[in-house]
């Protein structure tokens, strides 16, 4: 990937771990309540497992890429330190990094 382009991944995931997750944090420990409301409601939960399976995706994806368990690690904490959209395109923009040819990842 580009140089330019690549430092979008880098913004998006700041952002992302600004963003909604601070948002979640916020409520979390003001209203810790509210996730197990979340829980209780189907819809909230659909999107819950939905998010799960796609972390799992995620970190078969930084495995067959890396071939490192502890990579697979590193990204299971971040993402539960930040989130998903925070931990994804950090892993890319990492991954560009370490590519001399500075293609996209998987290329």
């Amino acid at each position: 990937m580009k140089t330019p382009h690549r430092h979008l991944l880098l913004i998006f995931a700041l952002v992302a771990l600004a963003g909604p997750n601070a948002l979640y944090l916020y409520f979390a420990l003001r209203h810790p309540e509210l996730n197990s409301q979340a829980i209780r409601n189907p819809i909230a939960l659909a999107f819950m497992i939905e998010a799960m399976m796609l972390l799992g995706l995620f970190l078969v994806y930084v495995f067959l890429r890396t071939r490192s368990y502890l990579q697979v690690v590193v990204y299971r904490l971040l993402t539960l330190a930040g989130s998903l959209a925070f931990s994804l395109p950090l892993f890319l923009y990492r991954q560009g990094r370490n590519d001399p040819s500075g293609d996209a990842p998987g290329r």
